[in-house]
């Protein structure tokens, strides 16, 4: 009797496996969604506002003809080939102080773009820095990321000495794409 218990009771679960999905499928319906995001070309800096500091110079002036450096590296997110143009922010991008202005120059290096072999002085003539200078980012597919490294020299007089105190100025750095 066991025998046909066992039997008949595997009989009605394999009859129930196969009515089960027979009966699900009257009562079901798939549907698949499909989604699109999209992300438009851009470029942006990761700082908005960064600064260079007195302390981040690699000294103070303290005599004649003294040369100082400064750098700052900023990132540039980008899908998109990008031109990098500096003009001249605060102070015309001259170190100055109310009564005095450093030989103030500049060049740029990073990931993507040609780096400046020599400093170029800050100013709006032919072959200054702020004279139609710009730096071209080639965008790779998958990086998105580039580094972009300002350098500043500030140097005194050779004639005479700096009047003493802090000199500011500022540069922006504008990325366009089309």
């Amino acid at each position: 009797m066991l025998k046909e218990l066992a039997r008949y009771g595997f009989a009605l679960a394999v009859a129930v496996c196969l009515l089960v999905p027979s009966l699900g499928s009257a009562d079901s319906n798939v549907s698949t969604v499909t989604i699109t995001a999209t992300v438009d070309s851009f470029a942006e800096w990761d700082v908005t506002s960064p600064a260079i500091e007195a302390s981040d110079f690699d000294g103070h002036i303290t005599s004649v003809d003294q040369a100082i450096t400064a750098l700052q590296t900023l990132t540039l997110y980008a899908n998109v080939n990008t031109t990098i143009t500096p003009t001249g922010g605060v102070n015309v991008g001259i170190l100055s102080s109310e009564t005095d202005t450093l030989t103030t120059s500049y060049k740029m290096s990073g990931d993507e773009i040609e780096d400046d072999a020599e400093w170029i002085v800050a100013g709006t003539g032919t072959g200054e820095f702020f004279a139609a200078n710009t730096y071209s980012v080639t965008h790779e597919d998958g990086v998105g990321a580039y580094e972009v490294t300002l350098h500043v020299r500030a140097e005194g007089p050779g004639d005479r000495a700096p009047d003493a105190g802090d000199y500011t100025c500022g540069v922006v750095l504008t990325a366009s794409w089309d």
